[in-house]
């Protein structure tokens, strides 16, 4: 799964937002079967960025269409692809993604290298520099303009601190402090 889908700055019109057959048990108990059949079908990996993780990824409707579960129509998304794609809740809802009309990369790739650069330490004003952010700009309910755009998930706090964002990104923290420890400890026994 080298290639990668294209990322862009969107939303997804409240119309279309969660079919509520998926809300009833039955409905819920047929979706998790299915999601969970994506998400092994994608090897747990965003097919956005590339991002694999056994827990906090999204089955996402690449039409918008909640209705629309046909396999061909879900994919695998990572929490940071997701809040692009539905820029309307990562903007204004959750209030921690800020759009720009220039950058350096293409937005698969702010969204890999700002993981990479927060793993790193990085605050969000070094990282909006490396990647070349330029024109800050306000969210507006419009397709055409937003497809121009650039979305950079900042390191803001969502208002709701159990929002799966927010745990997303301490099991990620998690994960990464674990992967150092374990490195460090590969390299301490080496030394024997």
């Amino acid at each position: 799964m080298a290639r990668f889908l294209k990322l862009v700055v969107s939303y997804a019109p409240s119309d279309t937002w969660r079919d509520y057959s998926q809300k009833d048990a039955a409905g819920k108990r047929e979706w998790n079967v299915l999601r969970e059949k994506i998400l092994r079908r994608d090897g747990f990996a965003c097919r956005y960025c590339g991002y694999a993780s056994p827990k906090y990824q999204v089955v996402h409707h690449v039409n918008g269409n909640h209705a629309n579960n046909s396999e061909a129509n879900l994919v695998t998304i990572c929490q940071m692809c997701n809040l692009i794609a539905h820029a309307g809740q990562g903007c204004v809802i959750k209030g921690i993604v800020d759009l720009y009309r220039k950058s350096k990369y293409g937005q698969n790739e702010i969204t890999r290298i700002t993981r990479e650069k927060r793993d790193e330490g990085k605050t969000d004003d070094e990282i909006i520099c490396f990647l070349g952010l330029e024109c800050r700009v306000p969210f507006k309910m419009d397709r055409l303009y937003l497809y121009s755009l650039f979305g950079f998930v900042t390191s803001r706090k969502c208002p709701d601190r159990s929002d799966m964002y927010e745990r997303w990104k301490a099991y990620h923290a998690l994960r990464v402090h674990r992967a150092a420890a374990d490195d460090g400890i590969q390299s301490k026994l080496a030394e024997f």
